[in-house]
């Protein structure tokens, strides 16, 4: 009966339903921790209708939408997946800020033109980057950010229900904000390296002043690598815990883009 029940409300609200669709789908697709090249279209599809569905059974009775042609309904489709590929670019900020870091690191430590290859934006990325991506990555799914992710949406779409999409004209600006906050804390996750490898420049320099003789190129790039290794492995640690303050960052940079398409000054 409750099956029935929900099927003939969404029968009803077909047109609400598609829209809240739109929001959720225009989120999971373009997030860079759903959305990824290696998730299989199923998976996608699936996630994107069990939280349409759940949101469905959740959210009060909504209002009526108002629209006075297909292409009305049309505009409206689009701002709903502009607000969730919004608060998506959001997320792909902050942890885009590991390749930002990565190529810097790699650049202290002499891999500036070792990358490999990334499929999801068909590009080629710094190594380190992508090893501190993929650690992000890891700790944003067991830290439960996707649970804190998901509720924010839900937020979202309690606070700004479906359809009820006002102007944003403080969209770019708040972009602009969060891409060099984002930028920022990739120099900082990347400042021990680069501290390490000034230090240590510094001291080369003085050897080939003490030891004329000395081959520098043959002794200081093996110490370079060598010694940013070892730094990158004692950094482990440090990422981890800095990641879980970065994620605070991220879903308050979320909020802050969901306070601009509501209005919220």
């Amino acid at each position: 009966m409750a099956a029935q029940a929900l099927l003939d409300s969404l029968l009803r609200q077909a047109d609400y339903f598609v829209l809240l669709l739109f929001r959720v789908g225009g989120l999971v697709v373009s997030s860079p921790l759903f959305g990824r090249v290696g998730v299989p279209a199923q998976a996608k599809t699936g996630l994107v209708l069990s939280l349409t569905l759940l949101f469905f059974t959740l959210l009060p009775q909504p209002a009526p939408i108002v629209y006075s042609s297909l292409f009305g309904y049309g505009l409206i489709l689009f701002r709903e997946v502009l607000i969730g590929i919004a608060l998506a670019f959001v997320t792909n900020l902050f942890f885009s800020l590991t390749f930002v870091a990565g190529q810097l690191i790699d650049m202290q430590i002499g891999f500036g033109i070792v990358n490999v290859y990334d499929q999801q934006n068909n590009t080629q990325i710094p190594m380190v980057g992508n090893l501190y991506n993929l650690t992000l990555l890891i700790v944003f799914f067991a830290a439960g950010g996707h649970r804190r992710l998901f509720a924010i949406l839900y937020t979202t779409l309690q606070r700004l229900p479906v359809g009820s999409l006002s102007a944003a004209p403080q969209i770019g600006l708040v972009a602009l904000e969060l891409f060099s906050k984002s930028f920022l804390l990739g120099v900082q996750v990347a400042l021990p390296i680069i501290a390490s490898g000034l230090i240590l420049e510094l001291c080369f320099g003085v050897l080939i002043r003490t030891v004329p003789q000395m081959n520098m190129f043959v002794v200081g790039i093996p110490a370079k690598i060598v010694i940013g290794f070892v730094i990158l492995w004692a950094c482990v640690p440090v990422f981890v815990h800095f990641g879980e303050q970065l994620f605070d960052q991220m879903f308050l940079g979320v909020e802050q883009m969901f306070a601009t398409f509501a209005g919220v000054p």
